[in-house]
């Protein structure tokens, strides 16, 4: 007996749901907790880093997920569906609500930031290597805790 058009598409389509199951499952939730936030004014504003060819960390062209929150409502941000590999979040405390870090005359930053490993730049942000972790495949809802520092404390 030969199957209609219907029942081969509707076989074809499950095939291929089949197939791409274990992609989905092998993706993780990434908890993000923000710590040291020194009041509830203004925004959180938290970043998800993937290595990429030619861009510096914390550039936003290698952000693969980012989030924003009130400071009253800081702690745990949740990052759905991240395939295993490895990553580093950048986190700032956006207390004028402008959209950036800001910084005074010599580029020095004025707001709370920070980075996953607590990782720190001499002269700048650290490399993606220091504030870098593994999302491994098995790895089902994995947390990094970063923790804000503001200039002069």
């Amino acid at each position: 007996m030969n199957a209609s058009p219907a029942n081969r598409l509707a076989a074809l389509g499950l095939a291929a749901f089949a197939l791409a199951a274990p992609a989905f499952a092998s993706a993780a939730d990434l908890v993000v907790r923000i710590e040291g936030v020194r009041s509830a004014e203004g925004d959180i504003r938290v970043a998800v880093h993937r290595r990429a060819a030619g861009v510096d960390f914390p550039d936003s062209a290698g952000a693969v997920k980012k989030a924003m929150r009130p400071a009253a409502e800081a702690g745990d941000m949740v990052f759905a569906g991240l395939p295993p590999g490895d990553y580093a979040v950048a986190a700032f405390h956006d207390e004028d609500r402008d959209g950036d870090l800001s910084t005074n005359l010599l580029g020095m930053p004025t707001e709370g930031y920070g980075f996953s490993n607590d990782a720190r730049g001499l002269f700048g942000p650290p490399d993606f290597d220091d504030a870098a972790f593994t999302v491994g495949a098995g790895d089902e809802r994995p947390a990094v805790t970063v923790t804000l520092g503001y200039p002069g404390s």
